[in-house]
C-alpha cells in the first residue's frame, strides 16, 4: 500500500487527560480516542491495542480521580471538563480521527466532536456514541445525583457489570465513589449538544438487553449531524463495551480503516 508521507506523521501528546493505548507507530493514519463510562478510566479499554489496525493510534480519556490520577481531585464541572478535553484532543485531531464514547463517554465525545470537528467531513472523522440515549430522548441529568453514598453503592451492586464488582468490595468502593459522584454531574454536558452541529457520520451502538437505552432512544442521535447516521445492535447489556469488547473493537477499528480508505 502506498503511504502518503503527508498523512503518516506520528502524532503524540503529553496531556494527562489522554493515555496512550497503542505502542508508538512508525506510521499512523488515523487516531481513535475512547471515552469511558461514569467512574471508568483507561482500563475500560484494556486489550484494545492488540486488536486495532497497526495504522491506527488509540488513546483513552483519563479524567482525574481514577487509576494513576487517583490522587487528583475529580472534576464535576461539565463545561470545564469539555474545555479540557478539547484542549487535550485538538493536537491529535488535525488528521483523521474517530471518537468513541460509551454511556457518559458518549456525551463527552459528542461535545468534543461538536467543538472540534464541526467543519470536518465524512472523509476525515466519525463519531461513535455507545450505550447512551440521545439528548432528545429524555432527562439529561442523572437521577443518581441525589442518592447518598450507600444508596449509590447499592444501585451499582444491583445493576451488574464491572462497577457492581467494584462496589461489592468496600475498599474499592470508597476509592471509586469520588470520581463516580463527580462524573454524575458531567451528564450536564449534554445540555450543550445542538442539532445539526456536525457534518461527520454518527454511529449509535446499543445493547440488545440494555433496558435503559433501547434503540428508540439511540436513533435520535441522528439529529446531531447533517451527515449519515446508522445504529448497530450489540448482543449484551449496558456494559457491552467490556462484556462484548471484541464486537465493539471490530466496529471501531473497521470505522477507522474506512476513514483511512482501506
Amino acid at each position: 500500500m502506498y503511504v502518503d508521507p503527508a498523512r503518516s506523521i506520528h502524532m503524540s501528546t503529553e496531556h494527562p487527560v489522554l493515555k496512550k493505548l497503542t505502542p508508538d507507530r512508525p506510521v499512523s493514519l488515523c487516531t481513535v480516542v475512547c471515552f469511558p463510562y461514569a467512574g471508568g478510566g483507561s482500563r475500560v479499554f484494556r486489550g484494545w491495542q492488540r486488536r486495532m489496525s497497526p495504522l491506527v493510534d488509540a488513546f483513552a480519556v483519563q479524567l482525574p480521580g481514577r487509576e494513576e490520577r487517583l490522587s487528583e481531585a475529580p472534576e464535576s464541572d461539565a463545561e470545564r471538563v469539555v474545555a479540557e478535553l478539547c484542549k487535550a484532543i485538538e493536537p491529535v485531531a488535525t488528521s483523521k480521527i474517530v471518537l468513541f464514547g460509551h454511556s457518559l463517554g458518549a456525551v463527552l465525545a459528542a461535545r468534543v466532536a461538536q467543538e472540534l470537528l464541526g467543519d470536518r467531513s465524512e472523509s476525515d472523522a466519525v463519531l461513535v456514541v455507545s450505550g447512551r440515549r440521545s439528548p432528545w430522548s429524555g432527562p439529561v441529568s442523572s437521577e443518581a445525583r441525589g442518592l447518598s453514598d450507600s444508596e449509590l453503592l447499592e444501585r451499582l451492586r444491583s445493576e451488574g457489570g464491572p462497577r457492581a464488582e467494584l462496589a461489592a468490595n468496600e475498599e474499592f468502593a470508597q476509592l471509586m465513589l469520588p470520581a463516580l459522584k463527580a462524573d454524575l454531574h458531567l451528564s450536564e454536558a449534554a445540555r450543550g449538544i445542538r442539532e445539526g452541529s456536525v457534518r461527520i457520520p454518527v454511529i449509535g451502538l446499543y445493547g440488545r438487553h440494555d433496558e435503559g437505552t433501547p434503540p428508540r432512544y439511540v436513533r435520535p442521535w441522528s439529529r446531531l449531524t447533517t451527515g449519515g447516521f446508522r445504529s448497530v445492535e450489540i448482543d449484551g447489556g449496558h456494559f457491552f463495551v467490556e462484556t462484548k469488547a471484541s464486537d465493539v473493537i471490530e466496529i471501531v477499528d473497521a470505522t477507522a480503516r474506512r476513514v483511512i480508505g482501506l
